[in-house]
């Protein structure tokens, strides 16, 4: 049994390795595998790369298994800063997710590394889900936008009835056609150190050179789920007459031109909660929608 575990990784290993452009052993990267699933492929993958918590271990000694929990970045950031890295990579428990840091140590918004991939994988169509901001929606290149619900079922079943090459979700998941339409960190990782290896600077002057925007992480707001129906009703009667755009493809979506914001509501399908993503060009005006969508958010917990 160990010797059919050990051929099945190898097997996997060498699949990832044929997407490998020669150039990626030019690039210094460090790798976080978080104490998950994703070390035994990633050591063999990049065995000259430094790699930090590659053992699984599911007490998770170092940091939380989800890249997204604080805190989890720190020990990746202060490493490639310290060895000079290029680019650092980590994964959470299960490996369908990455996320990056730029060789200054910061942390890369998932859209930028999309907007990076859409530069580089030059695909005809690709696969958005609703809280996708303003870089995606307005991407300079030839591709097809399709926008979808949030979710690896959404998003998967968009691309096979689509004819999409790539997707993506904010949360960190990368889909593509040729890893047969399913999201894979590890194969993110492959094409974003495809896509370094074609730049002609560096990931942090590439993260410097888009254009700033003020955008909010996912933000959790406890409503039950008999005020769902309610709620969106109040926020389409708030909102609906200054708006440029509503979709209520998930949830509901509102689009401002004077002045230039968005937000999504969209609701848990396993807990009751409200999920609150926005984004605006103005840091003002980012504030000011902000505290009026929480505030609403939050009386209708009360309400409920």
């Amino acid at each position: 049994m160990q010797d059919d575990h050990r051929h099945y990784v190898l097997e996997y290993v060498n699949f990832l390795r044929g997407f490998l452009c020669d150039d990626v052993d030019m690039i210094n990267a460090v790798f976080d595998c978080s104490n998950g699933a994703a070390g035994p492929i990633i050591e063999r993958l990049f065995p000259d790369s430094i790699i930090v918590n590659g053992k699984p271990d599911g007490n998770f000694p170092n940091h939380a298994p989800d890249p997204l929990h604080a805190g989890s970045l720190d020990m990746l950031m202060r490493k490639v800063v310290s060895e000079r890295a290029d680019i650092g990579i980590i994964f959470d428990a299960d490996g369908d997710r990455a996320f990056f840091v730029d060789d200054q140590g910061r942390a890369v918004d998932p859209d930028v590394i999309t907007y990076l991939l859409l530069w580089s994988l030059k695909p005809n169509k690709f696969i958005s889900d609703i809280k996708t901001g303003w870089l995606i929606k307005r991407q300079p290149f030839s591709a097809k936008r399709i926008e979808s619900r949030t979710g690896h079922y959404f998003i998967k079943q968009a691309m096979r009835a689509r004819g999409a090459e790539f997707g993506h979700e904010e949360s960190g998941h990368y889909y593509f056609k040729n890893f047969f339409h399913c999201d894979s960190g590890i194969m993110a990782a492959v094409e974003v150190l495809n896509a370094l290896a074609k730049l002609p600077y560096q990931l942090s002057e590439f993260v410097d050179l888009l254009p700033v925007t003020y955008k909010s992480a996912e933000i959790n707001f406890p409503v039950p789920f008999a005020s769902h129906d309610s709620l969106l009703a109040n926020i389409e009667a708030m909102y609906i007459k200054d708006a440029t755009r509503c979709s209520k493809l998930d949830g509901i979506r509102f689009e401002f031109t004077e002045p230039n914001w968005w937000f999504n509501v969209r609701f848990s399908n396993t807990e009751p909660l409200a999920r609150l993503n926005m984004e605006a060009k103005d840091k003002d005006v980012y504030d000011a929608e902000l505290k009026k969508l929480t505030e609403l958010l939050k009386n209708s917990k009360q309400k409920g």
